[in-house]
This record gives structure tokens, C-alpha cells and sequence, in this order.
């Protein structure tokens, strides 16, 4: 006689495995979540520094040599420092992600030349 179809033991062993599989599934994708928007606040953060870059260097050399300013949920500090005819500007976008205080650093370099 020959039998056919699966034993409960293979049965059991199947859904065990495919429910490992299932939950780890599960696991990965809230940590996905969480990384694009930590990614997303990372992305904005860019978007600060480079518009507080671009108003430096609309300014010229009159610009204040240091400074912060908060722009929504978005502190930036900045601080410039002038060797010749270039200033240094480092800057620094500071915002909360759940109970953690990230901060993200950026640098350039503006020509005062005429």
C-alpha cells in the first residue's frame, strides 16, 4: 500500500517554519518604517542647512559670523570662521525623533573675494 499527502509531523513542521518566516517578516517591515522616516527628517534636515547656506552666501561677507535659527521642529546653529578672503561656515540642524535629539552636521566654504 502507498501513501499519499503529507504526515501531521511535516504538516506541523511547515506552518511552524512559515510562522517564523511570517513574524520576521512582520519585525523587518516596522523597521523599515522607521528608517524612511528618520530618512525623511534626515532629508529636510539637508534641506535647512542648504537654504541657510545659500542665504550666507547671498549676504556676502556681511553676514553675522555666527548664529542659529529655528525653522519648525529644525534648530540650526551655525558659526563662520574668515582665514583671507574665505569664510568657513560649519553648521549644525538639530531636531527630536521620538525621545532621542539627532543632530546633523554640514560644512562649506564662501569666497569673499571681489
Amino acid at each position: 500500500m502507498t501513501r499519499r499527502g503529507f504526515s501531521l509531523v511535516e504538516v506541523l513542521s511547515a506552518v511552524v517554519i512559515l510562522t517564523v518566516g511570517v513574524l520576521a517578516l512582520a519585525g523587518t517591515s516596522s523597521r523599515v518604517v522607521k528608517l524612511i522616516s528618520h530618512g525623511g527628517l534626515m532629508g529636510k534636515s539637508s534641506l535647512v542647512a542648504e537654504g541657510r547656506f545659500e542665504l550666507l552666501r547671498a549676504t556676502g561677507c556681511a553676514a553675522p559670523a555666527s548664529g542659529s535659527i529655528v525653522e519648525g521642529p529644525y534648530t540650526a546653529r551655525w558659526t563662520v570662521t574668515t582665514a583671507g578672503h574665505l569664510r568657513t561656515v560649519g553648521l549644525t540642524v538639530s531636531y527630536v525623533t521620538g525621545a532621542v535629539t539627532r543632530s546633523d552636521a554640514f560644512g562649506t566654504t564662501i569666497s569673499c573675494a571681489s
